[in-house]
């Protein structure tokens, strides 16, 4: 599963920061997580940070000029070759299956472990359980856990697929199966995570810091298109997200969102 998600990726990396990482709504969502991490000082001191899922490397560089140590990590060979192509040549990228994460001796040096905008969304709900205890074999007390993940429900993507009278797919991610996602006209299978579902996941080693909506109001990045040529609209919709999306019971409901966890 993860091998085959890997070519789906390997083949998206021409594409990718245009179609989602400098596209309107996937800046204005990355704004969204960047908050949250400043609102848990997260950029207030030098920490080892170790990514996984870093695509084509631009929050290993964002990090890096922000003060912390980025060692960067992805299952997509290609991602990896853009970003060590592409990015400050001070950080480190190398590829590694996150499945194989409590082999690594950079993560066990590591503080912090981060995983941005659904990677480990790949996971289905057996892998994921395991996934968390390895990682927790791994990491020491007061280490941290900070993973942004694609909501089992999302408001948004149900009202636009009403509007559109795409009354079959209302509530299409409320499911424990794999839904096959478009990822620049590549195939990947994604599984959807309650907050809920993700903390009992994560187990009693870890404590919740911080749990938040990133895109209640914002848009999926799917829907780019019609939001690229209403802007007005978009930067409606990012004002009520600064105002109201700090209630954390939106969590449950967003595109996307945010959890914060110590190891205890």
């Amino acid at each position: 599963m993860i091998s085959k998600n890997a070519s789906s990726f390997d083949a998206a990396v021409a594409n990718y920061d245009t179609d989602f990482t400098f596209s309107e709504i996937g800046k204005k969502q990355r704004g969204r997580v960047y908050h949250w991490l400043e609102k848990i000082n997260f950029f207030s001191s030098s920490k080892k940070v170790f990514e996984i899922n870093c695509g084509t490397g631009y929050d290993a560089e964002q990090f890096l000029s922000r003060g912390h140590e980025v060692i960067a990590t992805d299952v997509s060979s290609e991602m990896i070759n853009y970003a060590i192509d592409k990015r400050n040549e001070a950080l480190t990228f190398y590829t590694l299956d996150f499945l194989q994460l409590k082999k690594d001796e950079n993560f066990e040096k590591s503080e912090v472990l981060f995983s941005n905008f659904g990677g480990l969304n790949c996971l289905n709900p057996h892998d994921l359980n395991n996934f968390f205890k390895d990682v927790a074999t791994v990491q020491k007390q007061e280490d941290f856990f900070i993973g942004v993940f694609m909501a089992k429900h999302c408001l948004m993507e149900d009202i636009y697929h009403f509007l559109t009278l795409k009354w079959q797919k209302i509530n299409r991610r409320n499911t424990s199966e794999a839904l096959k996602v478009n990822v620049n006209k590549n195939v990947v299978n994604t599984y959807y995570y309650s907050p809920s579902e993700l903390i009992q996941a994560m187990g009693e080693n870890y404590k919740v810091q911080l749990k938040k909506p990133i895109a209640f109001f914002l848009p999926p990045s799917y829907l780019e298109p019609f939001f690229k040529k209403n802007l007005w609209l978009l930067k409606g919709l990012n004002y009520l997200e600064r105002i109201f999306g700090g209630m954390s019971f939106l969590a449950s409901y967003s595109d996307h969102y945010i959890i914060v966890a110590k190891k205890i």
